[in-house]
């Protein structure tokens, strides 16, 4: 148990430090400075590589601990530790439910505003492109003519 503990802290650690690189990501795309978007993206996904390497982890020390209680792994969650685990225990798991569900949701928000940011960002960049009559590029990284107006434009009107 206090394995699983221990795993969960180093998880919730990943979790805040992500939570960190997302607002690191906002504040670029907000000031809209392209030259930092790329590697604060890469910041991100390096962390995000860290989680799921530390989710591996501790699915091996979930099904270690549903071996002992002969239990499916897939019940021990922290629901489940909250109202089970040894009594000195289930504090710390309550904690790390409340954090969790509390950085996993401001993590989503993060997520959804840098993505449309980012779309904004995109947005911008063809429309330049189209006022300067040069190329863009499409799914498949074919390029094609802009149109005479920009792509931006052609959207609002």
């Amino acid at each position: 148990m206090a394995t699983l503990a221990d795993t969960l802290w180093y998880e919730r650690r990943l979790l805040e430090y992500l939570l960190f690189k997302l607002v690191s990501a906002n504040l670029v795309l907000i000031a809209d400075d392209r030259r930092f978007v790329g590697p604060a993206i890469a910041e991100v996904d390096a962390v995000m590589a860290e989680i799921r390497r530390a989710e591996d982890q501790r699915s091996e020390v979930v099904s270690a601990v549903a071996s002992e209680w002969s239990v499916p792994p897939k019940s021990v969650g922290l629901e489940f530790l909250v109202e089970n685990a040894p009594e000195s225990l289930r504090p710390t798991f309550e904690d790390h439910r409340l954090v969790f569900m509390d950085l996993v949701g401001e993590i989503e928000i993060l997520t959804r505003e840098n993505r449309r940011l980012a779309t904004v960002a995109l947005d911008g960049i063809q429309g330049t492109l189209g006022f300067a009559g040069g190329d863009i590029y499409d799914a498949a990284g074919r390029a094609t003519r802009t149109p005479d107006q920009p792509i931006r434009v052609n959207r609002i009107l």
